[in-house]
């Protein structure tokens, strides 16, 4: 299992970005997706539905503590693919510094997604979840894939 990063508000804010799957078959335990690696290395299921989740700032550098119940309970719900995006690194210190990194942050979604698109996966089968900053950010995804991707929730 890989677990989201912890951050030093005072080291800095490189973005650090990291990709989590969870599946209905590992709804607790998070697989962390290698930059270089192809997503069919994972579990991941194509022809399943993608929410992407998208946390926003993080004044003390710790994990979001609404991000398990949201995970299970997707799971719970849905059969498909659950894709935590870790900006923890990013998205902590002083709040300006945090938004000055939601550029950066949604072209590496974008991206990853474009990853997925290419391995047939549907823009339609794309949810986007963002909360607080993370809305930001899911937003400017979608501006990026031209407002071809299935849905964006911000909360």
């Amino acid at each position: 299992c890989t677990d989201f990063q912890t951050a030093n508000f005072l080291r800095g804010s490189k973005l650090k970005v990291q990709f989590l799957l969870f599946t209905s078959s590992s709804p607790s335990c998070g697989e962390l997706i290698l930059p270089d690696d192809s997503i069919e290395n994972y579990s991941f299921n194509s022809s399943l539905d993608t929410k992407i989740i998208i946390h926003g700032f993080r004044a003390l550098g710790t994990k979001p503590s609404w991000i398990e119940g949201l995970v299970r309970a997707i799971l719970h719900t849905s059969q498909v693919n659950v894709i935590a995006v870790d900006w923890v690194h990013g998205s902590t210190g002083a709040y300006p510094s945090a938004v000055e990194n939601v550029t950066r942050l949604a072209l590496s979604i974008s991206q990853f997604i474009s990853k997925l698109l290419a391995l047939g996966v549907s823009g339609t089968s794309i949810h986007i979840i963002g909360v607080s900053l993370g809305a930001h950010v899911g937003g400017l995804v979608g501006h990026f894939h031209g407002g071809r991707l299935g849905r964006i929730t911000g909360i």
